[in-house]
């Protein structure tokens, strides 16, 4: 094996791997959505005060970390709100949200699977999405986003309509 990947690595569970392996580690998946982005957070609002999403634990860092080593961050469930609570997409308890990708998407002629995936891969990390689906009409729709050209005021509309702080 010449390179390997983890899931849910913090920076130091990382360093600790690396103690024990030759190989380099070259991908970490992660939850990572619009709606479920807190390593996003803690570098936007990092040492504010009272912001409960600037918190840092176990080094935090984990977007600043995986781009000073050369690790991908690959974001798995890229529709989930968080947990295991289902998809933001289209979802009632979610409708200002919505109410922005949906304007985006008639924007940018795309569906709203593009504008979410779109919100991923604007990142300047370069993150992957996983997309967990071999639904051919989702994978169109998804890969779409690729090619979005978000601005930034977009990418931080979307960010602080899903309920994060931007200083």
């Amino acid at each position: 094996m010449r390179h390997f990947g983890v899931s849910n690595h913090t920076p130091r569970q990382i360093d600790l791997l690396k103690t024990a392996v030759r190989q380099p580690i070259v991908a970490n998946q992660v939850q990572l959505s619009i709606a479920h982005a807190p390593i996003i957070a803690q570098g936007v609002d990092a040492n504010v005060a009272g912001h409960e999403q600037s918190f840092t634990i176990d080094g935090g860092g984990m977007v600043d970390y995986a781009r000073l080593n050369d690790i991908t961050l690959q974001a798995w469930s890229p529709f989930q709100k968080g947990g295991w609570t289902g998809t933001f997409l289209g979802d009632p308890d979610s409708p200002e949200l919505n109410a922005v990708i949906d304007r985006l998407a008639a924007k940018y002629d795309v569906p709203a699977i593009a504008v979410a995936t779109g919100w991923i891969t604007r990142h300047p990390a370069w993150i992957q999405v996983v997309l967990g689906t071999t639904t051919p009409e989702r994978v169109a729709g998804a890969a779409q986003g690729s090619d979005l050209p978000l601005t930034r005021e977009e990418w931080y509309e979307l960010f602080r309509t899903a309920g994060y702080r931007v200083p």
